[in-house]
């Protein structure tokens, strides 16, 4: 038997590589397009021109002020005005409207008479990303009417400063937001999707590199490595390692200079998280090639990691407001503490102290990926030897039943 060397089989596994035009397209092609399609779709920044109905109760100088106030916006646009409170209601209940702004009746008249009248918007929650918006933009109109236009339009009726300030102090808004104060997507969810794409391109890419060798039927040579499977595994990995780490590169690249999505951070911390996640990656998709019968097997299997590893991962919702179960679940996932690390070294600009629990996470999800493969490494090759055995016998006594 031809002795096997960890540089033949290298050698072996990127010409392979190199050679399947669909896999590079997976590999190299398939990052870049996504980046390329994220950066556009988040382009515009926030939600604009939310429609908005409008019951306007009161009919006086300042509810046309608030009204106004919401049309002038960029997040809304007034779009229709009701005339029944209930139908404002309704409206937004059935999807016709995302928000729906009410001024009471006698709203103007009630404040004259030191009564807290509340505005109230009913807004369509079933969908984070308008209702956020929403319902930040409508507090911040609602606080600037009552702080400006409205004010002066209650002194030239007789009320002094102080007796205008005693009005609206009752409906204060305050807040501080860091790092995306005007609450800009294009700083949130590119850098989740290009990672999410990033992680996707590489799994299916290791989910080929032994199931090929097992549909070609030349996994067996691999058997003279059963005391030193570690060979097996820097020789299958490091070129899709290798190919991950450019992806990091190229991608984070095109999303800063293209789109000019920041990155406040250093480099050095930024690639230490690129090499713990891409070992994270390439021991899991590892383990599982391993013991997948087929090209297929193994992108099924790895795919119940990845397509649930986005919503897991906090950026469709809130990871500490997750069930346990499922928080327990989002931990150990490798995406989960990347793009917590990405999002402190790219908008935080934090360094390597910030990130430290990520990168102990993501080492360990990889390296006990890798253990448990290559403990494990000598069943992979009996139970390949038992699919031999079926094969062969399938295959006898496929010719006994053509014989007779």
């Amino acid at each position: 038997m031809e002795r096997l060397t960890i540089g033949k089989v290298f050698r072996e596994e990127l010409g392979l590589m190199l050679k399947d035009k669909k896999l590079i397209i997976i590999l190299l092609i398939t990052p870049i397009l996504y980046s390329v399609l994220f950066g556009f779709l988040y382009s515009h920044e926030r939600i604009t021109e939310i429609p908005i109905v409008v019951y306007d109760g009161d009919n006086s100088q300042l509810s046309r002020q608030i009204i106004q106030a919401f049309d002038a916006t960029d997040t809304f646009a007034v779009t229709k005005q009701s005339w029944n409170q209930d139908d404002i209601v309704q409206q937004v209940e059935e999807g016709q409207f995302k928000v729906g702004l009410i001024i009471p009746n006698d709203f103007s008249a009630s404040l004259k008479h030191g009564e807290n009248v509340p505005i109230l918007t009913v807004i369509d929650g079933s969908n984070l990303m308008y209702s956020n918006s929403a319902s930040r933009i409508a507090n911040q109109v609602i606080s600037s009417v009552s702080a400006g236009a409205s004010m002066k339009a209650l002194e030239q009726k007789g009320m002094n400063s102080d007796q205008a300030n005693s009005v609206f102090s009752t409906i204060p808004f305050r807040s501080r937001v860091l790092y995306n104060p005007v609450y800009n997507y294009k700083l949130f969810m590119p850098i989740g999707v290009i990672s999410t794409a990033l992680q996707q391109c590489l799994l299916l890419g290791i989910a080929l590199s032994c199931t090929r060798d097992k549909e070609l039927g030349t996994w067996s040579r691999f058997y003279q490595w059963r005391h030193t499977p570690w060979r097996l595994a820097i020789a299958k990995l490091t070129p899709y390692f290798l190919a991950g780490m450019v992806n990091v590169i190229t991608v984070f690249s095109i999303a800063a200079f293209a789109f000019h999505i920041p990155f406040k951070g250093q480099l050095f911390p930024f690639l230490l998280i690129a090499i713990a996640f891409n070992l994270a990656l390439c021991g899991l998709g590892f383990l599982f090639s391993l013991f997948s019968r087929t090209k297929v097997d193994a992108t099924q299997t790895l795919m119940l990691i990845a397509v649930p590893s986005f919503m897991l991962s906090g950026y469709t919702w809130p990871l500490e407001a997750m069930p346990a179960f499922l928080q327990m679940v989002a931990k150990a996932l490798p995406l989960t503490y990347y793009l917590d690390a990405v999002r402190a070294i790219t908008l935080k600009g934090q360094g390597i102290s910030a990130i430290v629990h990520d990168l102990l996470a993501l080492s360990l999800i990889g390296l006990i990926s890798l253990l448990i493969a290559l403990i494990a490494y000598p069943l992979a090759f009996k139970k390949s030897e038992l699919q031999e055995q079926e094969k062969v016998i399938q295959v006898e006594q496929t010719a006994l039943d053509s014989k007779y």
